[in-house]
């Protein structure tokens, strides 16, 4: 550690922080544009400019590293002078549109020449024309650009895309795709969040509501169990945009699928089917007849007849309710969406860990050392992992290897980039263990030289791979305990740590497809639960639906099983209640209620403890109290009140670590088929949120459609239409679960 005097101050400093670094972290004010903390420094707009005893012209802060007795001035004369001729010549290039612009009100460049004193132009001179370009959901004009790079690198460096990049020369320099092609990228919009001017926009929301007219409300993104921090734009109570908060990111999931509220399939009134078709009724009436009709199955088939099935979009205040009423009127017999897709995968992590918990938190996957992604196609399951993994890579050097069934988009960042070819992660382990190819050879160095090794395991293994165990015991290979830094675990449901462990697995989903297929279930309380029409148990549920004498659906939204439900109850989403849920890595958060709740919609918990008193039980109708009293202490949630959840408080995990006794056995290659979400979707409320919505003469698309499309490996048989793609992994078919 060294120090340096700022302004006449002695500050300390530690090896390889620049002038910037130590100026922002002691409340020292140096004018940015193309700062950004979450990327390498570019040197680009040298607003940043200071003076240095010694060195005869002003350097750029941003990109000049502290010195042992370095003497800096960052207010004098000079340096001001400097500044602001550096921000008149930014101003040749950009129109000076303010009045039009979308940015305005929250334009960074704005901002700084208002700062600087600047009202009007110093050099006159003609304004570029450059191209203006449509990428699906943004929009980039290319003459506001002040070309900061801070696009280009946050693709790079944070979301691992690289689709950005810069073309031409001087004067006619532009921000473009690759190849000038479509954008092809995650859509997480970051490059927009980061803009410090008005050259990129989110589509749907241009020229829509002025920037000062929205209200601002924050909250926490509850589409995957990443739990990124989000901020909404409201007017009118309408949600006209969503945006990353507090310095963080969001992904396409929470800029752009908001609008699922408003899709006008939604149930908003209780149903009754009559008729083969659903009418609306009374929703205390039904409340009533659901515990009739309940009680006399129970009664005529005996305690075992009732069972409920539960989604992994609900808060943990749903999921305990759900639980407490299952317990009381069906013995217990719950069973979650997780478990029918993985729960032979957590048994085993069960078995390894003693806990269904992830080791580790998301932001230490940034100093991890060495990093094995095996079968995790993050894009399309929890993207934020990503840029925590790209942040080791890019800033901190560490290793990457990717074990996958399809290449990943940031393989260019990647050490080791291995495909399992006919889903045998297996052998890919032996491989790395045994064989003599340099790039097994290498990866036995990394592991070898790491003391910090991460593991993120995701759904193509868990569904592909024959040998579970195989990755902890490669885990024991690589170290075990002494080296291993975090097991993550990735999933697309929002709350599927809560699951598991208020859940649990006494009633396991093998279990009850059985007493589905063979009757013994009579009647069945779906909630918030989406029935795919791919995956082996969910075809079966789909298929014995008439073995059943009552069905009872909770939800937004019906699909082809709730279609055939005797009594549908609209819910609330998570954007019109507030609630709880746990995030991968097992922090705390709250959403908070951004919009009201259209029609007779209830929260799952009201709706469970209605049903529980009718029974006489006492489940409290307020999430509050629900987590108050079935939560706090419990399940390993910290022992605190509702109302001081802050977002910052972590789970506790109390886990242990034993060896894994695995023999490696060859299996006969053949198919295998993998059920993976379409990219930019998770779930039922995507799909949802493909809307067009009408704005005078235009027309605004909120989300993007489903293709559906079926893609497979070389030597792969498939009974259906796939399209031949040669970055799968041989013999692999992914199948789309939202088609």
């Amino acid at each position: 550690m060294g120090q340096i005097y700022i302004n006449d101050k002695l500050y300390d400093f530690k090896e390889g922080e620049t002038i910037l670094d130590v100026a922002r972290r002691n409340e020292i004010d140096i004018p940015v544009m193309c700062y950004l903390e979450h990327i390498t420094p570019t040197g680009a707009c040298r607003l940043c400019l200071i003076e240095i005893e010694g060195v005869a012209k002003p350097v750029a802060a941003c990109v000049t590293y502290a010195i042992d007795g370095m003497k800096v001035k960052t207010d004098t004369e000079k340096v001001v002078k400097n500044r602001k001729k550096m921000m008149e010549l930014v101003l040749m290039k950009h129109p000076l549109d303010c009045p039009v612009c979308d940015k305005a009100g929250e334009c960074m460049l704005q901002d700084t020449a208002y700062s600087f004193g600047i009202k009007e132009e110093t050099f006159k001179t003609e304004k570029p024309a450059k191209p203006k370009f449509d990428w699906d959901m943004i929009i980039h004009d290319a003459n506001l650009c002040v070309l900061c790079e801070r696009c280009v690198k946050l693709c790079h460096e944070v979301a691992g895309c690289s689709a950005l990049e810069i073309q031409e020369r001087g004067f006619e320099n532009i921000i473009n795709t690759k190849n000038g092609a479509n954008l092809s990228c995650d859509f997480c919009g970051i490059c927009v969040d980061y803009c410090p001017v008005g050259a990129l926009l989110d589509k749907p929301y241009k020229h829509s509501v002025r920037a000062w007219d929205l209200q601002r409300k924050q909250s926490v993104c509850t589409m995957c169990p990443v739990g990124c921090k989000i901020e909404y734009g409201l007017y009118d109570g309408e949600i006209y945009r969503a945006t990353s908060a507090d310095g963080g990111f969001v992904c396409s999931l929470g800029r752009y699928a908001f609008k699922y509220t408003d899709n006008p399939e939604r149930v908003t009134t209780t149903l009754k089917k009559g008729n083969n078709e659903f009418e609306t009724v009374d929703f205390d009436d039904s409340i009533k007849n659901v515990i009739e009709k309940v009680d006399k199955i129970k009664e005529y088939y005996g305690e075992g007849s009732v069972a409920f099935l539960v989604g992994g979009s609900l808060s943990c205040e749903d999921i305990a309710a759900v639980k407490y009423l299952a317990d009381k009127i069906a013995g217990g017999k719950v069973v979650s969406d997780v478990a029918i897709e993985y729960e032979k995968y957590y048994n085993e992590y069960f078995k390894k860990f003693s806990t269904y918990n992830n080791i580790g938190k998301l932001p230490n996957l940034r100093d991890s050392e060495l990093t094995f992604v095996i079968g995790a196609d993050l894009k399309t399951e929890s993207l934020g992992v990503k840029w925590d993994i790209m942040n080791a890579a890019v800033r901190n050097d560490g290793k990457l290897v990717t074990i996958t069934l399809r290449e990943p988009e940031y393989e260019y960042m990647a050490d080791a980039a291995l495909k399992a070819d006919y889903g045998d992660f297996a052998g890919v382990f032996e491989k790395i263990k045994n064989s003599s190819e340099r790039v097994y050879s290498d990866i036995r160095e990394y592991i070898k030289d790491a003391k910090k090794i991460s593991f993120v395991v995701g759904n193509e293994y868990m569904q592909a791979e024959k040998q579970l165990k195989s990755v902890f015991a490669f885990l024991d290979y690589a170290g075990g305990r002494e080296k291993l830094y975090n097991f993550i675990n990735t999933c697309d449901k929002a709350n599927y740590i809560s699951l598991l462990n208020i859940i649990g697995n006494e009633y396991t989903a093998d279990s009850f497809i059985k007493e589905l297929e063979s009757g013994k279930i009579k009647a069945l309380i779906v909630v918030g639960f989406d029935t795919l029409n791919v995956g082996k148990g969910y075809k079966s549920i789909q298929k014995n639906a008439f073995n059943l004498e009552l069905i009872v659906s909770i939800g937004m939204f019906t699909d082809n099983f709730s279609r055939n439900a005797d009594i549908f109850f609209p819910a609330t989403g998570y954007l019109e209640q507030e609630s709880t849920f746990v995030t991968m890595d097992n922090r705390l958060i709250r959403s908070e209620k951004i919009i009201d709740a259209p029609g007779q919609t209830y929260p799952v918990s009201y709706i469970m403890s209605r049903l529980a008193k009718i029974k006489g039980f006492e489940l409290p109708d307020n999430n509050e109290e629900i987590f108050n009293g079935l939560l706090s202490g419990k399940y390993g949630f910290p022992e605190i009140k509702y109302s001081e959840i802050d977002g910052y408080l972590y789970k506790v995990v109390d886990w242990s670590y034993s060896n894994t006794e695995y023999v490696y056995k060859e299996f006969p290659k053949g198919t295998v088929e993998v059920i993976v979400n379409e990219r930019y979707h998770n779930g039922n409320l995507t799909k949802k949120a493909a809307l067009e919505k009408k704005d005078g003469e235009a027309y605004r698309k909120y989300y993007f459609d489903v293709k559906g499309d079926v893609i497979s490996g070389e030597d792969a048989c498939y009974d259906g239409k796939c399209t031949l793609n040669t970055g799968v992994a041989k013999g692999v078919v992914l199948i789309p679960k939202n088609a």
